[in-house]
């Protein structure tokens, strides 16, 4: 019989975390001070599917993550009663500028065996309805007379033909929270943890005590923060994170959606590739219904909106922002029309310094992390599951992690990542320095 575990957090990462867990006969139980699942960081995702990264580790990790979203319900063991969440591959294209895609990626991509190609500007105009082909580095803000600047020179792309997004990322989560049910889970809702201890329990090393703002108590051998942006206000309770290399802290961003069905379509009506455009700051997807998706990629000309409570956030999105990201997306685009009204989704990224991920111990026995996930993670949590679960084994059978970094088998890609990647004792990583990671 496996040890008891409680997992904070059920968006994405904590129900994948309680599945990978459950499946192997650990006691879960799952608490988030929201309602139902997917409610803070996962609700405002993306859900793109990339394998752009600077660490090598990273672009394993989405390759592997990228074939169980392919299989979700054999992933999970869902009946064929159950909606699953849909990967759609549409491909996705990054335009290549200073510092984005460093020289070794070509090569992780050709020995993971992960297919691209190089796309041209004539590429892109035949694969992208109405596109302005121009390479527009460095990007501006739209009140910056270089932003209607003209230039000459012609944008080139690495396209990757098996990108593409979830569409329904809340319904990704509810296929963990539900596997993860069938055996034998427990999540708890409305539960705000307002407490965290360790104790000595009688014949079972050390316990964490978690006491609830409503009163209840629970007690467990294992503690996950999966917790998003509330994730260093638990690590502050639990006593943790003094020895860590690596910073965390909330960031509140938007994400826009814009009316562009002659843009969002290619000719026989499938949607047109993501396309990762940090020349102009942005990227942009297809959205279901003629809609076209548009994020950052937190270019140094926009002004980072930190927050010390993610939840004093809000949930209107601002003026300025949609019409600077909306503008950027009609630089790009020219048939968009851009509405009077802001629309889109609010949400808090929890971001560690390095826009890399920590998914480690900490330095107290029985605690783990799943944290710095937000803005980039979404496509990786099918492994992040499995790596914290193999992670949790390992450590609390003996293993040293710290010394000799756990190491996990990529069975679809081949090979091991490499978990001193996502080492919380590590030095900010050498990363695009952004969303991207």
């Amino acid at each position: 019989m496996g040890q008891s575990a409680i997992v904070i957090g059920s968006g994405v990462m904590g129900a994948s975390i309680a599945y990978s867990l459950a499946t192997r006969g650990h006691t879960v139980v799952v608490v988030d001070k929201k309602s139902g699942p997917a409610q803070g960081s996962t609700a405002a995702t993306s859900a793109i599917i990339r394998f752009t990264y600077s660490l090598r580790d990273s672009i394993a990790l989405a390759w592997e993550s990228k074939h169980l979203w392919e299989n979700l319900r054999e992933h999970l063991g869902a009946p064929e009663t159950e909606p699953v969440a849909e990967f759609v591959r549409t491909g996705m294209a990054a335009i290549d500028i200073p510092g984005l895609l460093p020289e070794s990626l070509r090569t992780d991509f050709a020995e993971l065996g992960i297919p691209f190609m190089e796309w041209t500007a004539a590429d892109l105009e035949r694969e992208l309805p109405g596109v302005d082909s121009a390479n527009h580095y460095p990007p501006v803000r739209p009140d910056d007379p270089a932003f209607l600047a003209e230039t000459a020179e012609t944008a080139s792309a690495l396209f990757t033909p098996d990108g593409g997004y979830i569409p329904d990322p809340v319904l990704a989560t509810e296929n963990f929270v539900r596997a993860a049910k069938r055996h034998g889970a427990e999540f708890l809702y409305g539960a705000e943890v307002v407490g965290l201890s360790q104790s000595a329990g009688a014949g079972s090393g050390a316990l964490w005590t978690l006491e609830l703002a409503d009163g209840r108590v629970l007690e467990s051998e294992v503690v996950v923060n999966a917790a998003g942006p509330w994730s260093s206000r638990l690590n502050e309770l639990a006593g943790v994170g003094a020895d860590h290399g690596v910073s965390l802290r909330p960031l509140r961003q938007e994400v826009h959606t814009l009316p562009a069905e002659s843009t969002v379509s290619r000719g026989d009506g499938s949607p047109i590739p993501a396309l990762l455009d940090a020349g102009i700051g942005t990227y942009l997807r297809a959205e279901v219904g003629g809609q076209l998706l548009i994020g950052g990629t937190e270019p140094e000309c926009d002004e980072l909106e930190w927050i010390e409570d993610p939840d004093a956030a809000g949930d209107s999105v601002g003026a300025e922002r949609f019409e600077t990201q909306a503008m950027r997306a009609a630089k790009r685009f020219g048939d968009i029309a851009i509405p009077n009204r802001p629309r889109g989704v609010v949400g808090v990224y929890d971001v560690a310094a390095d826009w890399t991920p920590i998914y480690d111990r900490s330095n107290a026995a029985g605690f783990y992390q799943a944290v710095g996930t937000s803005g980039n993670q979404f496509k990786n949590a099918p492994m992040v599951g499995e790596l914290m679960a193999e992670l949790i084994e390992a450590v609390e059978h003996g293993h040293d992690h710290d010394a000799a970094p756990v190491r996990v088998p990529l069975p679809r890609t081949g090979g091991e990542l490499d978990l001193g990647t996502f080492s919380r004792l590590r030095t900010p990583a050498g990363t695009s320095g952004n969303v991207m990671g």
